[in-house]
């Protein structure tokens, strides 16, 4: 057998399906080979950094691995971006690529692959026979789940045409033993718990990939714990009365009050960065107890009173025993909170400022937020716009949510979008993108179409890159520098092979129904005129 043929073997039998790429002289043999001899699915992308970004949506949204696959050289370089991205939102992901041909010093495309992608914090892999080439699948696949991290796998384009022998064994993954808890610990935790009158419960993405709703919920209803998310895991306490919402400077006004009034923060699997804390200031002079699979997590951000190393549902689990065997009674004080989120008037956060031809998009995403269907993904670029999608965009998941700002780059969100609807076909993903960040990467939106998936991409178009308008203001400059005139985004989609609506109301978004989003009109391009010149954080 063939090397590329015992490698598209292996992706079946690992049960890697879809494949996401983009072919070139590296890879074209196996994914053909995948394809015609093995059955394998493979959903091919318009650029490399948009398989990259399929591979990592496809992984948030199901809790596997993510596998993409492109060529050497440019290829290559042209994921960095996209990879970046997908390590620091800690995804298990492995991009098979190839060195340069070895024979060849001279190849117009070599580049030191290990040196080039060691910077985004990806984990590197080359096997150095052929006959290793399907097994160095499997550890790749290993180490990226055990370490939810990318693994750049380097598959030397000469192995390719080598005869080898495959017995297509399973791979031999070491069981990973959760460690126990520290008793002392424990202990000093539930210590700083027991005295809080007003305590705060926070979910990160470490609860989502832990599972942890059931366990984590049961323990912040024993405490009478409020309770909040990060943005990498909103809608896990979806539907919860004490639900404040994302916890840091994006907070809603009462979900802001009531994390300021809170007398101590239990955090599962989220990292308390600046942004959750808003630099600190959230939590000053309160008590934090943080859990985390990872010890290097811990006071990474935040240094907190007791910090846990542990599985999030296995601790709050733990915790939820001792509390109840040992009969500790909490005098939780959170009267009224309840009726005074359920009471919540959402746009009463602002002064509506839509205008003749353009629509606030603050209001535009309240009103649009009444017509989605309840079975969606949502997921966002990142952009000015994203204060404006987190408030008022509810996700009914956590796991049918995904944001692209952990490198605080635009022009990711079309990619993750597409994997994350070719994961979970049965609802309709929202792509929320600018309109900068949608051009960069606006061609992928064909793939969808060629794909036939159930995706919206809602371009919130203020004609120019809003955070410079914003910040050139701020600088005293003229704001004008960062307008630009793009074409109708409508007839860019409908030029792509997709439907497209444009809204310049909000008596047109009211209009929006149902049968908007019904599957024959997907891919559909949802384009929302907004006015550049409003300061959308005040």
């Amino acid at each position: 057998m063939k090397t590329f043929d015992a490698l598209a073997r292996r992706l079946i039998h690992y049960g890697i399906e879809p494949l996401f790429g983009l072919m070139g002289d590296a890879n074209m043999q196996f994914i053909a080979s995948y394809i015609d001899e093995h059955g394998g699915r493979y959903i091919g992308s318009t650029h490399e950094a948009g398989a990259v970004g399929m591979a990592d949506g496809y992984a948030r949204a199901t809790g596997t691995v993510g596998v993409a696959t492109v060529t050497h050289g440019p290829g290559t370089t042209n994921t960095l971006t996209a990879l970046t991205e997908a390590v620091r939102a800690g995804t298990p992901l492995v991009l098979m690529t190839s060195s340069t041909p070895s024979s060849n010093p001279n190849h117009i495309q070599k580049i030191d692959l290990e040196r080039l992608t060691e910077p985004t914090g990806s984990a590197f892999r080359r096997p150095l026979r052929a006959q290793d080439v399907p097994d160095e699948l499997g550890r790749a696949l290993a180490q990226a789940r055990s370490e939810s991290r990318p693994v750049v796998l380097d598959i030397p384009v000469e192995f390719h045409g080598v005869e080898i022998e495959d017995t297509a064994a399973a791979p031999r993954e070491a069981p990973v033993a959760e460690a126990d808890l520290d008793p002392e610990l424990l202990d000093a935790a539930l210590g700083v718990i027991s005295s809080a009158r007003r305590p705060l419960v926070i979910a990160g993405r470490g609860a989502v990939e832990s599972d942890g709703h059931e366990a984590i919920t049961a323990f912040a209803d024993l405490i009478g714990a409020a309770v909040a998310t990060t943005v990498a895991a909103r809608g896990f306490f979806s539907g919860h009365e004490l639900d404040l919402g994302i916890c840091g400077n994006l907070a809603h006004p009462d979900g802001l009050t009531a994390v300021l009034d809170s007398d101590c923060v239990i955090a599962f699997g989220a990292s308390l960065n600046s942004y959750t804390t808003d630099s600190g200031s959230l939590f000053e002079g309160k008590p934090v107890v943080h859990i985390d699979r990872s010890a290097d997590h811990l006071n990474r951000y935040h240094q907190a009173e007791v910090g846990l190393c542990g599985d999030a549902a296995a601790v709050a689990t733990a915790m939820t025993q001792v509390l109840i065997s040992e009969e500790i009674e909490f005098a939780s004080n959170r009267a009224g909170l309840a009726e005074k989120l359920r009471n919540r008037v959402p746009s009463d956060d602002f002064v509506d400022a839509s205008g003749p031809d353009t629509v606030d998009m603050r209001s535009a995403m309240l009103r649009l937020s009444k017509r989605l269907p309840p079975n969606r993904a949502v997921v966002t670029d990142a952009g000015r716009f994203l204060r404006s999608v987190w408030r008022y965009i509810d996700v009914p998941h956590p796991r049918h949510s995904a944001v692209t700002h952990n490198f605080g780059s635009i022009g990711l969100g079309i990619g993750c979008a597409t994997g994350v609807s070719v994961a979970a076909p049965d609802l309709v993903t929202f792509a929320f993108v600018g309109d900068g960040g949608g051009m960069m990467s606006l061609t992928e939106f064909n793939t969808s179409v060629r794909y036939g998936l159930p995706l919206v991409l809602v371009v919130i178009n203020d004609g120019s890159y809003g955070a410079e308008y914003s910040k050139l203001q701020g600088f005293n400059a003229d704001p004008r520098h960062s307008l630009v005139q793009w074409p109708e985004f409508s007839d860019l989609g409908v030029a792509l092979g997709g439907n497209a609506v444009t809204v310049r109301s909000l008596e047109e978004i009211d209009k929006l129904d149902e049968s908007t989003w019904a599957p024959e009109n997907l891919p559909l391009l949802l384009e929302i005129k907004v006015d550049p010149s409003i300061d959308y954080y005040a």
